[in-house]
């Protein structure tokens, strides 16, 4: 009644004005100084700051949502251009990690916020929309409301304030699931199997091309241990003819371990070929060489 009688919106103080532009302000005699106390700069939400980095006041976004953790410590350098909020804030403080990964917090003075995990629950769209198929087992919440009479007819006066629901008629958008490939980012399939792929090889190949071993891929685990095992044994047997064909060309090639000849063995003792040191006749004159 008072406002019908005696309304004040038109009147404006000068004190009011003053403070709206910002009369009488003096730029910080440095940058870099600590404005955690300082309200908020009307003129940066309005883009028309002409003082920069020496505005006494806070340049803050609104998008802002989560009070920065080195803010907290007194150890954030960026000052305004933090991503995050330096003002202490319990709404949007983070997520303790501890409470949610093993859902206790042993810490009294826990200064991050402990969100209980049913919360995190989003309602069912399909539920809020009238049917649900997956029923009890649905992952998401299904919570019962009651929906606006005037909206179902057709308007309802109150908007977004009414205290009933509004249903959307919306169908839902599915979430693709299932793995993805990071070649071709199509689902249902992984990369070494993608047709895209250039190692990419069908089970109808051969096992050996050029005389290369190739892998076959079939997805059965008893399948992979035999071409596991068979690729082993073409693995010993190349290596087996290559010493083989070695040993051909070059006569005096050994395998390892093999014993070594004597003639190419020279002693550091007597200076002469066809013995080791420790069985030289001039350390041991009573030793007998092989």
């Amino acid at each position: 009644m008072q406002e019908v009688v005696a309304n004040l919106d038109h009147v404006k103080f000068d004190l009011e004005y003053a403070i709206e532009q910002q009369l009488g302000v003096q730029p910080l005699p440095f940058t870099g100084m600590d404005k955690s106390g300082a309200p908020v700069c009307h003129f940066f939400k309005l883009s028309i700051c002409q003082r920069g980095a020496n505005c006494p006041f806070r340049h803050v976004l609104g998008d802002k949502a989560i009070v920065c953790k080195h803010w907290l410590r007194g150890l954030c350098k960026k000052g305004d251009q933090c991503e995050f909020l330096h003002e202490y804030d319990m709404s949007k403080m983070p997520e303790c990690y501890f409470y949610a990964r093993f859902g206790r917090c042993d810490n009294k003075d826990c200064q991050y916020q402990h969100i209980d995990p049913a919360s995190k629950i989003k309602d069912c769209p399909w539920y809020d929309r009238g049917f649900c198929k997956h029923g009890a087992t649905c992952k998401h919440r299904h919570r019962r409301k009651i929906m606006c009479m005037n909206y179902l007819v057709g308007f309802c006066p109150e908007g977004g304030k009414c205290k009933f629901v509004h249903p959307l008629w919306e169908l839902p958008i599915t979430e693709q699931k299932g793995t993805r490939c990071h070649i071709c980012n199509e689902f249902g399939h992984k990369a070494n199997q993608c047709h895209r792929n250039s190692n990419f090889k069908l089970d109808s190949m051969s096992s050996e091309t050029n005389g290369g071993l190739v892998l076959r891929i079939n997805k059965s685990p008893a399948s992979m241990q035999t071409n596991v095992k068979r690729l082993v044994d073409e693995i010993f047997e190349q290596r087996n003819r290559t010493q083989r064909d070695q040993s051909k060309l070059n006569p005096v090639f050994q395998p390892r371990g093999g014993p070594r000849d004597l003639s190419r063995i020279t002693c550091f003792k007597c200076g002469q070929k066809g013995h080791y040191a420790s069985r030289c006749s001039d350390l041991f004159p009573n030793l007998q060489r092989p």
